[in-house]
């Protein structure tokens, strides 16, 4: 699979960045529109419940006023009141004097444009009935436990509307008022009217309520506004008394209003919060759509032009890179395309690293120009020759480094740019490092220590996890040659990590005892072989530069050993003064 170019990584970055952003912007509008119609539908449940009550006392009310009135007639005072005389005595009236009873009932419902009503003596039997299909049934019913017309009968009865209750009567269900029909402040009997709770019932205040009704009495639905399958998903939730309940796949927000009487009765206001939501959503989906698809191609374009910005200018500098070092023209100068802060700083940094390259050249050549030419004394011949060959080696220490590290950055380009940007400002640093300590022959031990861990930084990024680093330092105050340890870790990474399949560990263990410091740098890589372990100085470049640096600065006072075993690792040893001779 081939590796994502920097410019795919940003526009595919960039646009999932954009479509995370608008996804979760759609998830925070959806639960706050959410709640602010959960809050609004709790105030429309409110206002219609008040509203139900409000057209539930009113209705009883007025049914209650205009029955209190009806109680009134005489003929059907002097009815009843004679009907209840002429029964202790079995008179062969009573029949004609109940038909008088209906047909005065007759008149009365026509008046109060009830759904029913109800004549009964002071016993509660029934003496008229008007709104059900079969009258004639009357002489076999008895409402006295009713709790209307119970109410009716006691000494200190309740307000009419209050005490008004639930009949299930002929297969329907009522609200009923009963008001007492009085002779001389004496109960002779009762008038109940009441109104079918039907489904034009409950549609009618749904008109008026903006609000789904159910009416239920028992363990049953007796009226409801909502569809089939919604009513028989609410016979579960009615001995629950949650607030927000789904029917049917569609979430409501409930509020149970119950009924005086013994029937376990009342209605149920639900209002649809999927209903209010769809009608919200809907332009606000439209626009987030449009906002999306605006976002998306704006974010394409930004990635584009800023994958550009970066690896244009980084492409600029690799190749004058590769010219310098195809022709090895050191005085040539980097002519960016357009401003890049980053780039601009390595390259700056590798202009002055190749200006001090130049510089080492041409002084070491005058000075082997002044040895050959000048023989004034010995010890100024010996100094010079000295210097020289000091200077020498160090300017072979930069190149090699150099390339090296530039060639990591460059495989890092295309696979893992923010790693490469990361890493171009540290090969920076450590470019300026190197310039500042190349001037120097010593530099303190810390210094040294983090040019070591700003290399290690890129060998680890090639490498991954096949590479481990470990550090035991004890050191307080030292000064060693510059220079010293990168080319043991080299060594290292190159024969011991490298050629490993799996993961290496690399430990710099460093102690300062007295006024000499022991360094030991170990691996446990691929190791070297008897016969390799022999001529290693021959072969390589790194030691072998390293220990002709050390014979430079302290003569016999140093020693280095190798010790490596094939297949199992190499151990570099140095034992140096601490401090370099003063000389």
């Amino acid at each position: 699979m081939r590796p994502l170019k920097l410019r795919t990584k940003i526009i595919l970055f960039t646009t999932l960045l954009v479509i995370t952003v608008i996804a979760g912007s759609f998830l925070v509008i959806n639960q706050v529109v959410k709640n602010q119609v959960r809050s609004r539908l709790v105030q429309d449940l409110q206002r219609s419940q008040r509203a139900l009550e409000q057209s539930q006392k009113d209705r009883l009310r007025d049914m209650a006023a205009y029955s209190i009135i009806a109680s009134e007639n005489s003929t059907l005072k002097a009815a009843i009141e004679t009907y209840q005389t002429e029964r202790k005595g079995a008179s062969p009236v009573l029949e004609q004097l109940r038909r008088t009873v209906q047909n005065e009932a007759t008149k009365l419902f026509l008046i109060l444009k009830s759904d029913l009503l109800v004549v009964t003596s002071n016993s509660g039997e029934a003496l008229a009935l008007e709104g059900v299909p079969s009258p004639s049934v009357a002489a076999e019913l008895n409402f006295s436990l009713q709790p209307s017309i119970m109410n009716c009968l006691r000494p200190d009865p309740r307000v009419f509307e209050e005490a008004a209750g639930i009949w299930h009567f002929q297969h329907k269900t009522y609200r009923v008022v009963s008001v007492p029909v009085l002779l001389q402040d004496i109960v002779i009997g009762t008038l109940s009217s009441g109104y079918e709770i039907s489904s034009s019932l409950v549609q009618t205040i749904k008109s008026n309520t903006s609000s789904d009704v159910v009416f239920v009495a028992g363990p049953q639905i007796i009226a409801s506004t909502l569809t089939d399958s919604q009513n028989a998903a609410l016979l579960s939730h009615l001995k629950a008394d949650d607030a927000e309940i789904v029917l049917g796949g569609e979430t409501f927000l409930a509020l149970r209003i119950p009924t005086d009487g013994d029937w376990g009765s009342g209605f149920i206001i639900l209002n649809s919060i999927d209903r209010a939501m769809q009608g919200i959503m809907e332009g606000i989906k439209v626009t987030l759509v449009v906002i999306a698809l605006f976002s998306v191609l704006l974010a394409t374009l930004m990635g584009l032009a800023l994958s550009q910005s970066i690896t244009r200018s980084l492409m600029n500098f690799v190749n004058f890179m590769d010219e310098i070092t195809r022709t090895g023209k050191l005085q040539k100068r980097f002519s960016p395309h357009s401003p890049n802060y980053e780039v601009d700083v390595l390259a700056h940094s590798f202009e002055s690293m190749a200006r001090s390259l130049a510089e080492s050249q041409a002084e070491t050549a005058i000075y082997h120009d002044e040895l050959r030419l000048k023989e004034f004394n010995e010890e100024r011949l010996r100094r010079l020759a000295t210097r020289s060959r000091l200077d020498a080696l160090i300017s072979q220490i930069n190149p090699h480094f150099l390339f090296n590290a530039l060639n990591t950055v460059g495989v890092l380009i295309d696979e893992n740019p923010p790693e490469a940007h990361r890493l171009t400002v540290k090969l920076a640093n450590i470019f300026r490092q190197t310039l500042q300590v190349s001037e120097r022959e010593v530099v303190s031990f810390q210094e040294e220590l983090l040019f070591i861990r700003d290399y290690l930084e890129i060998e680890k990024t090639r490498f991954g996890e096949r590479l481990q680093v470990e550090e035991q330092i004890d050191v307080q105050d030292a000064q060693i040659p510059c220079f010293t340890l990168q080319p043991l870790i080299e060594n290292a990474i190159k024969h011991g990590a490298a050629p490993k399949i799996g993961a290496t560990t690399i430990c710099i263990a460093v102690q300062q005892v007295n006024r000499h410091l022991s360094i030991q740098v170990s691996d446990d890589g691929i190791g070297m072989t008897p016969e390799s372990l022999q001529g290693m100085l021959e072969r390589g470049y790194g030691l072998r530069n390293l220990v002709d640096r050390l014979n430079i600065h302290y003569a016999t006072d140093f020693t280095w050993t190798v010790e490596s075993e094939f297949h199992k690792g190499t151990t570099v040893s140095l034992h140096l003064p601490s401090q370099p001779p003063s000389g």
